[in-house]
């Protein structure tokens, strides 16, 4: 694809070179990358309901993938029609968003209409003639019901420039999963265009909902499918909620919930909305994070006679280790990907910043360098980098740098910005902000952002509710 081969050697530079301080140290700007081009083919029938089922799922995938601002959905009227049509193979040339398709000429609708039962996916296609007609990437799609009613979707991916299959995959789907079925195509096509091993649009989104007015708050912990859809609340709002995380157990997320008149750690079942206090402490805990090898333990912030300290809890053992001393304030940990190392927050040198302790060992080292104060660090899932929000000269960012605390980068700013945190990935980062102190504005945001190419994608929450804490499965 061409914004994989565009990118590769800068990529390859900035992520994955052995040289720690190599990594994100050059800047990639979204506005001078070429955008893969990608034609769908096969998304329409002359059966009338495959054919509302077909673009029903088509445009979502549209969605899903203008959401990554990697590539350009070409229309047939973006493209040399005569050649296309003239392709007896695999070549029904559907017209891939709703503006498009309403442009379409009579001619073009006839013959459409004679070639559509034609698509044969079965065939290799004249690579030739798209790469001639601008075609970067090429679907192929056929659609069927089974004996039950179930829509058959066989879909093949091409790479033009390679000249070369990418994928091919067969999904039986009820009505009820053609939203899920959309995604999961989107990941496979979005994995093929950028070569990552992992998509998101099959993914959910937990974070707190604020409603009510500015001096009576409620927040409901609520959870949201990637595109917007299926949104639910968790919690009924009659008791202050933040900064849920999903656990490494499957329908399982530890939040902060004001209960007896402190704020104290609980885990919550997303199915059955089953409740349940994390731990033993006495004092005040906060900002829970999950290891990610072992589901039982997690770190927290203890508030005990004033003082603030990191601690690691094993919960089925009920048992606790204190890992910093210090009488600074030490908070919002977040263990590395083995689960050895942990870095957190601390004011232990004046202002706030970052340090990475070895748990076994308590070994210290500070590594940010950067002025102004740093908040809430998360390392990513690939180890090689850490993200924060830093607070400079009036202003909140979301910034990422590597483990030794070089090639800091700030990817975006607002008047506040909180929690980020990364996808499965590690390409994104999700996070809330208020671009402003007062109006519609003010009211917070979810957030996407490529920290490849900076591109920057809102989640669609309920235009009604502010949104904060967002944490992503």
């Amino acid at each position: 694809m061409k914004i994989l081969k565009s990118l590769f050697l800068i990529i390859a530079f900035s992520l994955y070179s052995s040289r720690a301080d190599a990594i994100l140290n050059i800047t990639i700007k979204d506005d001078n990358l070429s955008k893969t081009k990608i034609l769908f083919i096969g998304f329409e029938s002359n059966n009338f309901s495959i054919n509302n089922e077909a673009k029903q799922i088509l445009q979502k995938i549209v969605f899903n993938l203008k959401s990554t601002n990697l590539v350009e959905v070409v229309s047939q009227n973006q493209i040399n029609q005569n050649q296309i049509l003239q392709q007896k193979l695999s070549n029904s040339t559907n017209v891939l968003d709703e503006n498009s398709q309403n442009n379409n000429s009579e001619s073009l609708d006839q013959n459409l209409s004679q070639i559509i039962n034609s698509v044969d996916i079965n065939l290799v296609p004249d690579f030739d003639k798209y790469y001639s007609a601008g075609i970067e990437a090429l679907v192929t799609a056929q659609f069927n019901y089974d004996i039950i009613g179930n829509l058959e979707i066989r879909i093949r991916m091409w790479d033009i420039l390679d000249r070369k299959q990418t994928f091919g995959k067969f999904y039986s789907s009820a009505p009820e999963n053609y939203g899920k079925t959309a995604n999961l195509l989107s990941d496979e096509i979005y994995k093929s265009i950028t070569g990552e091993t992992l998509g998101h649009f099959n993914s959910q989104i937990v974070y707190i909902s604020e409603t009510g007015t500015y001096r009576r708050r409620i927040k409901k912990i609520s959870m949201i499918d990637f595109d917007g859809e299926n949104y639910r609340n968790l919690t009924d709002g009659s008791e202050m909620v933040l900064t849920p995380i999903f656990s490494k157990r499957r329908d399982e997320l530890y939040y902060l919930r004001y209960f007896q008149g402190r704020p104290q750690i609980f885990s919550l079942n997303t199915k059955t909305l089953r409740s349940q206090k994390i731990g033993g402490f006495k004092g005040t805990t906060l900002a829970p994070n999950v290891n990610p090898k072992t589901p039982d333990r997690i770190l927290l912030t203890a508030i005990e006679d004033g003082n603030s300290d990191i601690h690691e809890l094993n919960i089925s053992q009920n048992f606790a280790k204190k890992l910093t001393k210090s009488p600074a304030i030490d908070t919002t940990a977040s263990y590395s990907p083995d689960g050895n190392s942990f870095v957190f927050v601390s004011d232990r040198e004046g202002s706030q910043q970052l340090y990475v302790m070895n748990i076994d060992t308590l070994s210290l080292n500070k590594i940010s360098n950067g002025e102004g104060s740093y908040s809430k660090p998360m390392w990513s899932p690939d180890g090689r980098s850490i993200a924060f929000i830093k607070q400079k000269s009036g202003k909140f960012f979301v910034g990422v740098m590597n483990i030794n605390g070089n090639a800091e980068k700030l990817l975006t700013s607002a008047y506040l910005v909180e929690g980020a945190r990364w996808s499965p990935s590690g390409r994104y980062l999700i996070y809330s902000k208020k671009r402003t102190p007062y109006g519609l504005e003010s009211i917070p945001r979810i957030f996407v952002i490529d920290i490849i190419t900076g591109y920057e994608h809102e989640i669609q929450t309920p235009p009604n509710e502010g949104a904060t804490d967002p944490d992503w499965s």
